[in-house]
């Protein structure tokens, strides 16, 4: 129930999914009450900013926030293995406008998480406990949460495509089941609209190497896929990271069908400005269903 950091700094470097660059980033420890704030190293008085979901400016084929006058794209697949571990507290520093996407999902990431090791702080953490269900849709898409004691995640994906179609997972998320069932799971993206993208400037690093690709005969990759319904488990992973952005761990049930980033972040966004919905809390040390409530104190949160 205490806030936590990760022991020693974390070195890692790989190429962006969209530049194409070979980009290099620091996570290191930090204080409590920091929370997770990026910052842009390659650019003359640049300074750390606390990620939320109003710090969001693009949801383009992935998240990307603004850090003081500079973007940095593509930080939901480490966004969302920090929540997943825990992490509640971490500098980011980058040397280039996104994250690495290394080999597609968050697997590299929380092996790097677990190898530093994770410290636990001296202050409780704040969770954000939902009370009444909070609903965003976004024509045929849609998300809400429920109440729950913990936090759990119902995802629903439908494709025009015969190998994707309907898939649906729900999952009970804690550290030990991201690590085993969503952690793996590699973006992906169809062979036509991945020629699109390169045709107009983008996914310039993309390849099988870090991306589920699907033809019309089926997955393109040699090695084939880690789970049988590896897409709705990455498009928990995404959901994951985008909410995680709220800066607090949330006790409720959320459910989705066919949501993007850029609707996680409207839901996200919803999330906060709910307030006669939701609470913040601490756990107690001796029994963790004693409650403790708090007067509402959205630090890292920038309201619009």
């Amino acid at each position: 129930m205490k806030q936590t950091t990760i022991k020693k700094d974390i070195l890692f470097e790989g190429v962006g999914l969209h530049t194409g660059s070979n980009i290099k980033v620091k996570i290191s420890p930090a204080f409590p009450d920091t929370g997770i704030r990026f910052m842009r190293v390659d650019v003359k008085n640049s300074e750390s900013v606390a990620v939320s979901p109003y710090s969001v400016i693009t949801t383009q084929l992935a998240t990307g926030i603004k850090c003081g006058d500079f973007p940095i794209s593509t930080i939901e697949h480490l966004m969302s293995a920090l929540y997943g571990l825990g992490v509640d507290n971490a500098l980011i520093e980058v040397d280039g406008p996104e994250i690495p996407i290394l080999d597609g999902s968050s697997k590299p990431i929380v092996e790097m998480i677990l190898d530093a090791g994770i410290k636990e702080l001296g202050k409780n953490k704040k969770f954000l406990k939902v009370n009444r269900r909070i609903r965003v849709d976004l024509q045929d898409k849609w998300i809400e949460i429920i109440p729950s004691r913990f936090f759990k995640i119902t995802f629903g994906i439908d494709f025009n495509h015969p190998l994707l179609s309907v898939q649906k997972k729900f999952v009970n998320v804690t550290a030990e089941s991201y690590v085993n069932d969503i952690a793996r799971a590699r973006t992906f993206g169809f062979k036509n609209e991945v020629e699109s993208l390169w045709k107009m400037g983008l996914a310039k690093g993309g390849s099988l190497e870090n991306a589920v690709v699907i033809g019309e005969e089926g997955v393109l990759n040699p090695e084939g896929l880690r789970f049988e319904d590896e897409f709705v488990r990455h498009k928990i992973l995404d959901l994951v990271g985008d909410i995680s952005l709220i800066g607090y761990p949330i006790l409720g049930h959320i459910r989705a069908y066919r949501s993007g980033h850029q609707l996680n972040n409207q839901f996200a966004r919803a999330l906060i400005e709910s307030t006669d919905c939701y609470s913040l809390v601490e756990m107690g040390e001796e029994h963790s269903d004693t409650e403790k409530e708090l007067v509402l104190e959205p630090q890292g949160v920038v309201w619009s």
